[in-house]
């Protein structure tokens, strides 16, 4: 009886310390308190309360760790952890070791570092048998790949993972698979693919309750596949729907009473996405030709909250396709070359439109001409002579107009268009028929001889 108090009574002690310097870590400053939360890890307890505040010390320690970019001690941090998870759930285990792979995600350049700590856990997590943290880190690593530029170790990991996940008929983990393995095919430049995964992403999201940042990532993917088929229409719903669900995400994180610095930056991520998303819708609007809708967008009540560089960089795109100005065009595309040029999205879509004000520019110019010096069109419109010549060959290849190059005397001869009437056509199917009877006789001489 005596043994039993001394230990109920060295546990209460125990439990008393670790308190006490969880407490005094809290107000200490960043050095001092990086010791203090050390010395809580490393002291041993069963207690449930006790592993609680240690596993809170953890995350507490991660976000110093972060704040003074200390990548490689959050790496540290995880691998000294082994003993405490043998004295936690294992649902609070793979909690843990996700929270902990997240804060090295928040210190800058440190993808290859992510990358190296989720191979090294899944294998632990396979060793161990626990298939729930093995599925989330697989997932994690597939994005990763992604973010790395490394396409097709990303599509290798998630078809393995795909296949495992609809055999155990995961819904939830089902959609974000799916998901995730659109964005990479279309990385990979395979449209039909992408379609075919986010179709499947979306069927297993109609089965199941899906968070409203999930849901908006669907509507973000739906619309950037429409842009590819050029179904700018569609295209712009989903983003609309997409931006919704930002905003109102952001909304909820900001109106908390009491707002935890993670949840400040959360709320921050969420605007920038809206941000974003709004980019994409005045792109498409763009694109289907309604320039001038693009003011009423931004003077919406959630428009004029996200008045970025993103948004006035498509502000500024409207403005010179409205005044179809190619010199105007290019000096916009220059100015705002972080959100235009370096956005892959964006930027095949501005290369589209940059040819359509081209065509539009070059048909308007030629068409009082019969017979016009290309030289002249080039400094009408204000672009290099060669550029101009190129442009004229290709639109006469595609029918934009008739006419001809005399690259001679460097001019444009244009013509009518003429219309194939019914002798034309009759004439085509004579000479095709006497080509097939001739071809014919030619077989059977050649059967004689």
């Amino acid at each position: 009886m005596e043994i039993e108090i001394e230990i109920e009574k060295e546990k209460q002690e125990n439990k008393t310390e670790i308190k006490k310097l969880f407490d005094q870590a809290e107000e200490e400053i960043d050095n001092n308190a990086i010791g203090l939360y050390q010395k809580i890890i490393q002291t041993k307890s069963s207690d449930s309360n006790e592993n609680k505040i240690k596993e809170e010390s953890i995350y507490l320690l991660s976000a110093l760790y972060v704040k003074l970019k200390q990548a490689d001690k959050i790496q540290d941090l995880l691998g000294s952890l082994h003993p405490f998870f043998s004295e936690i759930p294992k649902a609070r285990t793979a909690k843990v070791v996700r929270k902990l792979i997240d804060a090295i995600r928040e210190v800058p350049n440190t993808v290859e570092l992510q990358i190296e700590e989720s191979q090294k856990w899944i294998k632990w997590s396979t060793k161990e048998k626990r298939s729930f943290l093995r599925q989330r880190l697989q997932l994690r690593l597939s994005g990763l790949f992604l973010e790395h530029h490394d396409y097709q170790s990303a599509l290798k990991t998630i078809k393995a993972l795909v296949i495992e996940v609809k055999k155990n008929d995961d819904k939830l983990q089902l959609v974000e698979t799916h998901l995730l393995e659109s964005q990479i095919h279309h990385k990979l430049k395979n449209v039909p693919k992408a379609k075919g995964s986010l179709t499947g992403a979306r069927t297993s999201a109609n089965s199941v309750y899906c968070e409203p940042s999930l849901q908006a990532e669907l509507d973000m993917m739906g619309g950037i596949l429409h842009t590819e088929e050029k179904d700018y229409k569609t295209a712009f719903s989903y983003f609309f729907e997409a931006f919704e669900g930002y905003v109102s995400i952001a909304n909820d994180l900001m109106g908390k009473k009491r707002l935890e610095k993670r949840k400040r930056k959360s709320a921050k991520e969420y605007d920038q996405k809206a941000s974003l998303t709004l980019k994409y819708m005045l792109m498409s609007k763009i694109m289907m030709g309604h320039p001038e809708d693009i003011q009423s967008i931004i003077n919406s009540k959630a428009g004029t909250r996200y008045l970025t560089r993103e948004v006035e960089a498509m502000k500024s795109i409207a403005e010179t396709y409205s005044k179809r100005s190619l010199i105007e065009f290019n000096q916009v595309i220059e100015e705002y070359d972080q959100e235009l040029k370096q956005d892959p999205i964006v930027a095949r879509h501005m290369n589209d439109l940059y040819d359509l004000m081209f065509e539009q520019n070059l048909i308007r110019l030629i068409e009082p001409f019969s017979r016009v010096e290309i030289s002249h069109i080039a400094k009408l419109i204000g672009l290099p002579l060669k550029n101009v010549e190129s442009k004229l060959s290709q639109m006469i290849l595609d029918h934009k107009f008739h006419g001809i190059l005399d690259q001679g005397n460097g001019c444009l001869i244009v013509f009518d268009g003429y219309e194939e009437g019914e002798l034309y056509n009759n004439s085509l199917k004579v000479i095709n028929n006497m080509s097939s009877v001739l071809e014919s006789l030619y077989e059977k001489s050649r059967s004689l001889n």
